[in-house]
């Protein structure tokens, strides 16, 4: 059988490039290796959703926030017709509409550490900036503004110095505490929603299924896989470090140490500890009845991260004497790095040299694949993807091809 596309990886990037393929009518074949979707990266990490607000303390000309929000821009523009798509634009800031759709009101909160690092002016400084940006995101009109235009982000530094820096200075707590504009996702509900929907628009899905090669023959794409051979006009190839073989990219692996744990209580907020030194970062993704996620930073070597987590679980235990941890794992996080190319938290999207119609697409964010997969979609046919149109909602037919996200599976057993 002949595909428009042949979508190789089933993770996050896979299943949006796939629902935006097919939404345009384009026929998609889907392989994926395992035997369930989504089971890597997104199963381990955070379902947290970026509007920015991490980004307010890298010192990159607002470039990385003023990307993150753009992205949010195409979340809002091409995934609207889902109806459980509940985050709503306004002209000061999102709404998350009801507690049923994909989206949470979870929002997490940055503790900045105070208590021994006044005498770091520019850590104050970083805070105070941070703030001031995170207050303006809270206040972003969504309904018109975009991410290129600078004016709402630009930086007052006289009201940074003068407001924000001095109250700091004089704060005698030990963390200053903000709640910013970042929160959490339901990401195997948002997922099931979109993959129902693309099997409805014909995708075909191939789990256990491993690419061998890709050839051309009579102006086709020929992939080779473990159960056989297929033919389309165009392969992108979403499998993560494995594609640097394509695109003359280096891989950098960082380790992230993580905990499910349970015995939070139920008002606990989702937090992030902030320090000037990066080691003693810890965070707590709650994900109800008493559950969340610890962690806090990545780690450049494995061996390190037992320690790391020892020392997270401690400081939690401090002020939560009866949290129990339910599973300790390791995720890990591949960075490609592409010569002249700013990884920098974005995606990429890249033609493979030498390979006409083969694409490689590297995700930076879990909230960044709902840009990138309608961004694809314009660089290769030159238009936008469609806003409004038919979707499905996931009622259990095609549930068990998508992984459960570790922490959920962790609770089962312990039930």
């Amino acid at each position: 059988m002949k595909y428009d596309w042949i979508v190789v990886g089933g993770g996050i990037t896979g299943i949006a490039l796939s629902e935006i393929l097919t939404r345009e009518g384009k026929t998609v074949l889907l392989i994926e290796k395992k035997d369930k979707l989504a089971g890597e990266t997104t199963r381990g990490f955070h379902e947290w959703i970026h509007t920015g607000s991490l980004y307010t303390l890298i010192p990159d000309n607002l470039f990385t926030l003023k990307f993150i929000v753009g992205a949010i821009d195409d979340l809002l523009d091409y995934y609207y017709s889902f109806s459980r798509m509940n985050l709503v634009p306004t002209e000061s800031g999102l709404c998350i509409a009801g507690d049923s759709g994909w989206f949470q009101n979870n929002y997490i909160h940055f503790n900045y550490r105070l208590k021994g690092r006044k005498i770091f002016i520019p850590w104050l400084l970083m805070i105070a900036r941070s703030e001031y940006l995170i207050e303006r995101l809270g206040k972003h009109d969504w309904l018109r503004k975009r991410a290129g235009i600078n004016e709402h982000f630009k930086v007052d530094r006289k009201e940074i110095i003068g407001k924000n820096f001095m109250s700091l200075l004089f704060n005698q707590e030990t963390f200053h505490k903000v709640k910013t504009t970042d929160f959490t996702v339901h990401s195997r509900l948002l997922l099931r929603d979109i993959l129902t929907t693309a099997i409805h628009n014909n995708l075909e899905v191939s789990l256990n299924d491993s690419l061998e090669k890709i050839e051309t023959h009579n102006g086709l794409k020929q992939v080779t896989t473990e159960k056989g051979t297929f033919k389309a006009k165009n392969v992108v190839l979403c499998t993560g470090k494995k594609i640097a073989k394509y695109v003359n990219a280096r891989v950098k692996t960082t380790f992230a140490p993580i905990a499910v744990v349970e015995g939070l209580s139920e008002d606990e907020n989702s937090f992030v500890n902030l320090d000037y030194y990066t080691k003693n970062c810890v965070n707590v993704l709650t994900k109800g009845k008493g559950l969340g996620l610890v962690g806090g930073i990545s780690l450049d070597k494995k061996e390190k991260c037992d320690e790391y987590l020892d020392f997270v679980v401690r400081e939690h235990r401090k002020t939560n004497p009866s949290l129990r941890v339910l599973e300790r794992y390791i995720g890990e996080k591949d960075e490609i790095i592409i010569k002249n190319q700013n990884r920098n938290y974005l995606y990429h999207i890249n033609r493979v040299p030498g390979m006409e119609n083969v694409w490689t697409v590297i995700p930076g964010k879990f909230t960044l694949a709902f840009s990138l997969a309608p961004e694809f979609y314009r660089r290769v046919y030159k238009k936008n993807p469609r806003k409004f149109f038919k979707t499905y909602l996931d009622k259990g037919e095609f549930s068990d091809m998508v992984s459960e996200t570790r922490w959920f599976d962790a609770a089962q057993k312990k039930a």
